[in-house]
This record gives structure tokens, sequence and C-alpha cells, in this order.
């Protein structure tokens, strides 16, 4: 597990103990990723369980394949979008349909799903933007925390709108991407999130140029 006191709590609530009756000790920890965060509390809470009904000591150690199979992963999303932009690749406005699957409980769907509309601007400034966030209840495993936490999915969206375009306008990629970024200048009209968080030391305009300058990328 990641989250010993989360272990702690939930075997105290299944159990009906006071959560100072449980000791937790962890094996070892790291690598999870977010993964280990909560869908470790199943396999303790019925290790739980059955210690206390047989009066004896229970281990439960899932094998790897059982482990892919039972806990959850990364959420799966299917991205719809519709896109307004220039001739010169700017966008002036993006309507996004994100519909992930969340398995068949909530684990942290909520917060992963949240992070994921705040992510969909990435890099670059989204004048006016419509967001719809489906969160599907389906039969697969239950979803859960995963490396990023929903802020890929989301970036992923706005790569792919920026990539189509490019190829629809038969522009470079990089030069559509460089006109979208937000503006250095703070306080300036193209340096506010949709969320209405003011983009500050913005220097991935300097970066880009300097990346694109090393790697001989028009070369």
């Amino acid at each position: 597990t990641q989250h010993p006191t989360e272990m702690q709590t939930l075997l105290a609530e299944v159990l009906g103990w006071d959560a100072s009756q449980i000791n937790v000790s962890c094996r070892r920890m790291g690598g999870g990723f977010g993964g280990k965060e909560s869908q470790s509390a199943q396999w303790a809470c019925l290790a739980g369980l059955l210690a206390v009904h047989t009066g004896r000591p229970v281990k439960l150690r899932l094998d790897r394949d059982d482990d892919m199979m039972l806990t959850g992963k990364r959420h799966p999303f299917r991205i719809r979008w519709e896109a307004g932009f220039d001739d010169d690749g700017l966008l002036l406005g993006v309507k996004y349909e994100l519909a992930s699957d969340c398995g068949f409980s909530a684990d942290l769907s909520g917060p992963v799903n949240d992070r994921a509309i705040c992510h969909v601007d990435n890099a670059y400034y989204l004048d006016a933007v419509s967001i719809l966030s489906l969160r599907c209840k389906t039969h697969t495993v239950s979803h859960t925390a995963f490396r990023g936490f929903g802020g890929p999915q989301g970036m992923m969206a706005i790569e792919s709108v920026l990539d189509d375009i490019a190829r629809e306008l038969g522009q470079d990629p990089l030069a559509v991407r460089c006109r979208n970024f937000y503006d250095t200048t703070p306080g300036g009209p193209r340096s506010l999130t949709h969320y209405q968080m003011p983009v500050s030391d913005n220097i991935l305009p300097q970066l880009v140029a300097q990346l694109a300058a090393d790697s001989r990328y028009h070369a």
C-alpha cells in the first residue's frame, strides 16, 4: 500500500473496531504511482475479516496476474471534440466531451476526472471552451488513481486537437503549437486559464525555441 493510515481506517470501519486497535505494517512502499493508494483496502479488509472470524492469522497475497486483473488502473477516456480556428491555426474555441470509464465503483474517479478538466489546456490558451465530463459506471474493474491522476488524459485531448488543426491547414504542428502558447506577459489577455488561474513565469515559448534550434528540428 501507499497509504497505511487509510488501510487502518477502513479496517476499523469493516470490523467495527477503533483505529487504535489495529496496527498496519507495510513490507515496502513505492512504485505504485497512485494505483496502491486505495485499491489495497479490499485485500486488507478481506484478510482482516477472515482473521477475526477464524481466530487465526491470515495471509492474503495476490500473484501478479490476479493483481493486474482485480485492482484498478488508469481511467480510460473516450474524447470527442470540436474546434474553431483561423487560417494561422490559432484556436478560437473548443468543445470537449470527456467520457471516462470509471469501472464498477467510484473509488477516486471524482478527483481524477476533475483534474482532466483542468488539464485540457496543457500549455495553450483557450479563448472559449465548453467541457462535458462524463463519469461512466461500467462492468469493469474499478479504475483508480494513477500517475498524473487524470492530467495526461486531459493533455492528450488538446494535443490531438492541435495535431489535427495542423493537418487540416497543411502547417507544421510545432508552429501551430507555438501560436497557441499562453502569453509570457503576466496579466496579458492570453495568460488566464479556463479555470481562472493566472499563468506566470511562463518560459515555454523561449524553451521550445531553444529546443527546436538545438535539435535542428526544421532541418
